[in-house]
């Protein structure tokens, strides 16, 4: 037994940390969009059904004990490609859409691997079910080891082997481990005996499972997948594209798999019971956190929470209706795999282009209440009524009552939710009518939630940019949740710079007073183009922008391009592709002013990125970054990039005042007479490497957010969170 239980751990164990590896290797090459993640998933989940596919095709024409001979030889092809061969990814520009150049480079490169070793858990489970082995008659129980596995590489990646491993460090570790499969996989063939079986036809198997069955394993698979993917979305849109935030919603996913499919499930009844209040509070919290009442570390918490609830419901859902026969037992995994590629291609590929909102997760939500069994054929009317009545209540008047937090609202309003769903739990027909209902209002509630009319909203693969006028006179551009830039709506003062950009701010004053005695600055980042209105004449401004969306945006919505009082040009594309192409020593001062979700993209910050950037500055030029953040702390990254470099750092932090919003700025030069004037004279903080910090030199082939989380900043949002303020 044991000779199985290790080849299906350590496949699963692989396939995950190839995932997450590989998945990190690609941000640098698509500007850190939160949606990497979500298209290398659909990825593995179309591989997955191939290997699901092949097996159970194979398996029923050719028997368990002949196929084992297959399955050999299949593992040894990847050795041909990946990981034998070495894993290059170089940063290039792509002219496929975003989602289908993932897919594609991903097939050339770990496309055989990821194949042979989606097949290991349902080959090992059909093993077990054709031996002599006393565990013979559950085979399923491998597939709880294989989550469990799958798991494992989840919970150690980001807290050990992206922690202390580089990626090239990461991959040769991941080839150790695979020999070591291959190893385990001939002695187990060598050692496990199989009885001989008859071999049964795919039709007659097909046959016995009713297609109204398969339906159901199919939308259980992808509600569980829609879901964990959306949470994903919108986590990481919150805080950072980056493997420690991916794991926690995937981690959930498998655990609820390990749990229900292990020798002996587990799920308490009360998550079975209590299903509709779940689903309503789940749609709930989707429209609280964006009225920001709550500290993010708590909402991430209670998103996680509802996930793990509503995935254990799936879950036990599916082993409730596993086949009676293991001979069906590859249709079932065959089917769950589709069902979960379809709610990938449906989360990653589909809903960004068709709507302005994360409704993805609702959608998951959807699909769960399909899957809940109807207790009463029909609510009576008046129970209706008084349901729609509670639910318009709390999603329309609520939201528009309450402006600021109070727990005795929140009390209410839960209550609300929690009746009605639990109600509306006992009619499937009515509840997933309501829900469709909230679906097809989500963009009219959400400007309702977030008491603001959008003057437009649009969503691509970087993310959903929103641009509205606020009661303070300033019109807004915001990019998930991170403000880009505003601007005066008066006429008269819309050539004044705002927030991060204003005079008063560390680059504002850095322009004004002209440290470098710039002739040509270089920006990473357009935003809202605010620095423009410091461009001269003399002193021309590049603007390098990887969205072209953002750049509509600014030009139609914002005045701060068209009224530059000098020259501004817009660069499309990856800036480090860009900037290479321009010629050397073209600035005196580069400014990295780059977001994705709340943090400047890893590959933007680091010693490698930071020599490519030194050559296109003047020998007296500097280096501004703007790390002004909530949840990460930088400054001891950059602080061990500039020591690395030979560099001078300063750091200048300037709160709110006016006209100005507080933000955090680094500057790095080579020239010590322009450090000792920032010093001295712009007020400019040197910055030292701290002896408590044990932050580790990033690079293209290392990095990790671990050791600069926040952990202050969100202590103190806790704690500045009164829950019992009534």
């Amino acid at each position: 037994m044991v000779l199985l239980v290790i080849p299906t751990f350590l496949s699963a164990f692989l396939l995950f940390q190839i995932e997450l590896i590989i998945a990190k290797l690609f941000l640098p090459n698509y500007g850190g969009s939160y949606l990497v993640w979500g298209a290398c998933i659909v990825f593995f989940q179309a591989i997955l059904l191939g290997g699901y596919l092949f097996a159970h095709a194979f398996l029923k024409r050719l028997g368990t004990s002949p196929y084992l001979k297959v399955h050999l030889g299949l593992l040894f092809i990847p050795l041909l490609f990946f990981p034998i061969r070495d894993f290059h990814l170089s940063f290039t520009f792509y002219s496929l859409p975003l989602v289908l150049d993932i897919f594609w480079r991903l097939m050339v490169t770990i496309g055989p691997v990821f194949f042979a070793l989606s097949t290991m858990s349902m080959v090992t489970q059909s093993w077990l079910a054709a031996s002599f082995l006393k565990e013979s008659n559950n085979p399923y129980g491998l597939y709880a080891v294989s989550n469990l596995g799958s798991f494992a590489a989840l919970l150690t990646y980001p807290f050990i082997f992206e922690q202390y491993f580089t990626n090239t460090e990461q991959l040769q570790i991941w080839r150790v481990l695979y020999l070591i499969l291959v190893i385990a996989n001939i002695l187990a063939w060598g050692l496990i005996k199989t009885k001989e079986q008859p071999i049964e036809g795919e039709n007659a198997s097909a046959s016995a499972v009713g297609i109204s069955q398969m339906l159901r394993w199919l939308c259980l698979g992808a509600a569980g997948v829609v879901m964990f993917l959306s949470a994903t979305n919108i986590i990481t849109y919150e805080v950072a594209p980056v493997p420690l935030l991916w794991v926690l919603p995937l981690g959930i996913y498998l655990m609820a798999f390990v749990l229900n499919f292990k020798r002996n499930p587990w799920c308490p009844s009360w998550m079975v019971r209590f299903i509709g209040p779940v689903i309503g509070s789940a749609v709930l919290m989707y429209f609280l956190s964006q009225k920001h009442f709550l500290p993010v570390i708590l909402v991430i918490a209670l998103l996680c929470g509802l996930l793990f609830i509503i995935c254990m419901y799936t879950q036990h859902q599916l082993i409730k209706s596993k086949p009676s026969k293991d001979s069906q037992m590859t249709l079932f995994y065959v089917m769950i795999s589709f069902g979960g590629f379809l709610g990938g291609i449906l989360t990653s590929w589909i809903i960004p282009l068709i709507s302005n909102t994360l409704i993805e997760y609702l959608v998951g939500l959807f699909l769960v209440t399909l899957m809940v069994p109807t207790v009463l054929k029909k609510l009576p009317l008046w129970t209706q009524c008084l349901c729609v009545f509670l639910v318009v209540t709390a999603f329309w008047g609520w939201p528009q009552l309450v402006h600021e937090y109070h727990l005795g609202s929140f009390v209410l309003l839960w209550l609300f939710v929690w009746f009605s769903f639990f109600v509306l739990a006992s009619d499937k027909k009515f509840l997933a009518f309501v829900l469709f209902g909230i679906i097809l209002a989500t963009p009219w509630l959400e400007s309702i939630w977030q008491n603001e009319h959008f003057i437009i909203k649009k969503r691509n693969y970087y993310g959903i940019y929103e641009v509205y006028d606020s009661s303070h006179g300033v019109r807004v551009f915001v990019h998930g949740t991170t403000l880009h830039g505003i601007e005066f709506i008066d006429p008269a003062q819309r050539r004044l710079p705002l927030g991060y950009y204003s005079p008063l701010s560390p680059i504002g004053s850095l322009l004004i007073d002209d440290a470098f005695q710039a002739k040509r600055v270089g920006v990473v980042g357009l935003g809202t183009g605010a620095l423009s209105m410091y461009a001269k004449p003399g002193c021309p401004i590049d603007y390098y922008e990887l969205d072209s969306d953002v750049k509509d945006l600014a030009s139609k919505y914002f005045w701060y391009l068209e009224d530059a009082p000098g020259d501004v040009n817009v660069v499309l594309g990856d800036a480090r592709l860009s900037l290479n192409k321009s010629p050397d020593k073209a600035y005196d001062l580069l400014v990295i002013d780059a977001f994705s979700g709340d943090a400047i993209p890893t590959h933007l910050v680091n010693k490698d990125v930071l020599v490519e950037y030194r050559q296109k500055l003047t020998r007296q030029g500097g280096i501004v970054f703007h790390i002004t953040n909530r949840y990460l702390n930088l400054e001891p990254v950059l602080a061990k990039i500039a020591d690395d470099s030979g560099a001078f750092i300063a750091v200048k932090d300037v709160g709110d005042q006016g006209v100005n919003m507080r933000s955090i700025w680094c500057v790095l030069t080579w020239d010590d007479d322009r450090f000792l004037k920032l010093i001295t004279k712009e007020d400019w903080q040197p910055l030292e490497i701290s002896p408590k910090d044990q932050v580790r030199i990033w690079s293209d082939d290392y990095s990790t957010i671990l050791p600069i989380i926040n952990m202050g900043e969100l202590a103190i949002s806790l704690k500045s969170f009164k829950p019992l303020t009534w």
